[in-house]
């Protein structure tokens, strides 16, 4: 009886120190920390308290002088924000280097027990109040000193930020006093092309208001030095300021630059001799530049300039297909990244996962992420920008992309298998086997049909389909249906709401690429159902723009009314004979003005481009015919030099040969916008029909591109689509 006894207050002794609150000790320094440490136990049920007498089990957040002493060996491997997490089993001691170390170390440790942060509003805080502190040893440094991902969820969530230890634009704001492409920040050519001409890059024999600056010029890099130190002055904290390109292909071709682009070894060696240049008249400030579009290629070694220790060379793959890794897929980058590690271990990553151009097309490049970054960090970048939807915008596949790229900032080797199966059921529940496998049927699809994965491209890209061949696109039409099939799978596996918001959250990247790349299957009525689902689903979200260049959701929905108002509705010129003068230029001379395939918004595909020509085209409607109406539609791009025509006139006739006017000239506007793009409908329509069998549309291109624009002079692109007569 009395072993009995024995045993059972063992037990209750036993229970009892189970349930003793953890007690939470930390330095001053360190006391908002440990709140948050307790904060999120609490939530899971396990009582802590702060301070007081030592318990027994006891969590150290930060160190006292003495401890310091004790860890000096580890404290001493720690760089940048990195951490360290001891446990015995009965105490645990946390601490992290710089400014929020020992944050990330908490969050790290919460993550031990169980704790997860998918996304700002996904939270997962299993029950603690039976929490045994670890046994561990986990010495954590990040593989990159800064690490950005331009997503929402961290720009809007500091918690977010924090829990997957990233920078915000906020950080990057008050690191960079200039960030990007400002050679016109630092000498616009409002205030000076006029009197200083040239001042600016010579392009095909003029110089060019919309290009780049001549490098050669000993005047530019004093007014620009003095430009850029009255703005470090009032800015005295920031430490990082971009003396770069704008963002064209428009160097300076006149022979000053020549004779530097030969000396140096090419122009990102006459680019760095410059920025040496400013670096040393600001030797306590990192003066940064861009190895962007026609400088990502390092200066050849023999050419003997490399950049100085305070010149951050902003290495960006921007050309690279997605659908490989970069060493694989781009060779040459694969050697730029080499060539540019030799001469320099001061580099910023900036790298590309998203698709630019159509933010909602499923982008599957979730396999390259890890050995990208692996690649990256292997060869000497030291800062990481993984450039998404942005700050303020919101893209398909953003929950999982954005939680995996932050997990591969810190640490490129972590077991991704391991890491992704733990999101995918945390996050979708008894949905997550059929979310995966659209993911990787969607990932195998693509690898094995050998396409380019396109930052700028469209989900027409996704079709590819060859006879014989038995590799199709991964967003051909059987692979949409597959997709669609596993997705009511996943939404039917579940009841609970919160789960089903998110697969609906995830469909809209299915029903974006479906009214996209099938828009010729459905009929109207169909299509403009799609459109208004769609429509909805982004309005529920609170989707602000569909692609880079802007077109919010409303737009979007509307140009894509326009298109099945153009497709669907009768039209007297459809399958009609069509005579051109001038005919349209390959590869934009596929179809013909009367063939029913109508132009969204991507001038690779069924639009026709004219380039220089005035567009001269004769429709026979084989009868006399009562005409109301004639449309044409052009598309508005000049970033590809594509603008409206100068002049656009309608005729009709009897007989082919003897004209009438079909109401009046229309001049249609070409604005000063460069990189949106826009559908532009020209129309007449009189209030009684005028009768004719000959229809005749002639568009006068503009005499050559405005001077505003980096092409000045050059001739501009006009492209059309279909002539809709009614």
């Amino acid at each position: 009886m009395k072993r009995l006894t024995l045993v059972l207050m063992i037990l209750v002794c036993v229970s009892a120190s189970a349930q003793k609150p953890i007690r939470i000790y930390s330095t001053y320094a360190e006391s908002r920390v440990s709140h948050q440490l307790m904060q999120w136990m609490e939530k899971g049920g396990c009582k802590t308290t702060f301070g007081g007498r030592n318990t027994g089990r006891t969590i150290y957040v930060g160190l006292t002088p003495e401890m310091k002493s004790r860890y000096r060996p580890l404290i001493d491997s720690l760089r940048d924000d990195g951490y360290f997490i001891l446990g015995n089993g009965r105490d645990v001691v946390i601490y992290g280097a710089g400014e929020k170390g020992t944050l990330y170390a908490v969050y790290a440790f919460l993550e031990m027990v169980g704790c997860r942060l998918y996304t700002p509003e996904a939270m997962v805080v299993p029950d603690l109040s039976q929490l045994q502190l670890p046994r561990c040893r986990i010495v954590s440094n990040p593989a990159f000193a800064y690490r950005d991902v331009e997503y929402y969820y961290p720009n809007h969530s500091q918690l977010y930020a924090d829990w997957h230890h990233l920078h915000t634009k906020a950080d990057r704001d008050r690191l960079f006093g200039m960030y990007v492409h400002t050679f016109n920040k630092l000498l616009p050519t409002e205030r000076y092309f006029d009197s200083h001409p040239d001042w600016y890059s010579l392009n095909n024999g003029r110089r060019s208001r919309d290009g780049q600056l001549c490098l050669a010029n000993p005047q530019v890099l004093e007014e620009l030095c003095k430009r850029l130190a009255d703005t470090i002055s009032a800015f005295p904290t920031k430490k990082v300021w971009s003396v770069s390109p704008n963002d064209n292909y428009n160097a300076c071709e006149c022979p000053a630059c020549r004779r530097l682009d030969s000396l140096y070894g090419g122009q990102s060696g006459t680019l760095l001799w410059f920025v040496n240049q400013v670096a040393r008249r600001f030797p306590d400030k990192t003066i940064a530049t861009l190895a962007y579009q026609y400088t990502r290629q390092a200066p050849v070694s023999s050419a003997g300039v490399r950049p100085d220790t305070n010149v951050l060379v902003m290495l960006c793959p921007i050309e690279t297909g997605r659908q490989a890794p970069v060493g694989q897929a781009d060779p040459s980058f694969r050697k730029d990244m080499e060539d540019w590690s030799r001469l320099t271990d001061n580099i910023y990553l900036w790298d590309y996962i998203v698709q630019f151009r159509n933010f909602w097309n499923p982008f599957p490049n979730l396999h390259v992420l890890q050995p990208n970054i692996q690649f990256f960090k292997e060869h000497g970048a030291r800062m990481i920008f993984e450039q998404a939807s942005g700050a303020d915008n919101i893209s398909s596949w953003m929950d999982i992309r954005c939680y995996m790229t932050a997990k591969l900032m810190w640490n490129p080797y972590l077991d991704l298998d391991s890491l992704m199966a733990d999101f995918y059921q945390g996050y979708y529940g008894a949905g997550s086997p059929y979310v995966k496998q659209i993911v990787d049927t969607m990932t195998a699809t693509l690898v094995a049909s050998g396409r380019r994965l396109d930052i700028y491209g469209f989900p027409v890209d996704g079709l590819f389909y060859e006879p014989g061949n038995p590799h199709v696109g991964y967003l051909y039409p059987t692979c949409q249906e597959h997709y669609y099939d596993l997705l009511r799978q996943a939404e039917g596996a579940t009841r609970d709401s919160t789960l089903l918001e998110r697969l609906r959250f995830f469909r809209l990247a299915l029903d974006f690429a479906h009214l996209e790349s099938n828009y010729g299957d459905p009929s109207g009525e169909e299509m403009l159902a799609e459109i208004d689902s769609l429509e909805r689903n982004l309005e529920h979200f609170s989707v602000p723009q569909m692609m880079e260049m802007g077109c919010t959701p409303v737009e979007y929905a509307a140009t894509m009314r326009h298109w099945v108002d153009k497709a669907f509705s009768p039209n007297l010129a459809y399958d009609a004979d069509v005579y051109i003068r001038h005919q349209p230029r390959a590869p934009y001379n596929e179809g013909t003005l009367s063939d029913g395939l109508v132009g969204i918004m991507d001038y690779r595909n069924t639009w026709l481009g004219f380039w220089g020509d005035t567009l001269d085209a004769v429709v026979d409607l084989r009868q006399p015919t009562e005409i109301r109406s004639i449309a044409l539609d052009f598309y508005f791009y000049p970033l590809s030099w594509i603008f409206n025509p100068q002049w656009v006139l309608f005729q009709v006739s009897d007989d082919g040969e003897h004209w009438q006017p079909f109401g009046d000239l229309l001049r249609p506007e070409n604005p000063e916008v460069l990189a949106k793009p826009e559908i532009y409908t020209l129309r007449c329509e009189l209030t009684a029909p005028q009768t004719a069998r000959y229809v005749r549309v002639v568009a006068a291109p503009l005499p050559e591109i405005p001077s505003w624009h980096r092409a000045a002079g050059q001739k501009p692109w006009i492209f059309t689509d279909e002539i809709i007569i009614r």
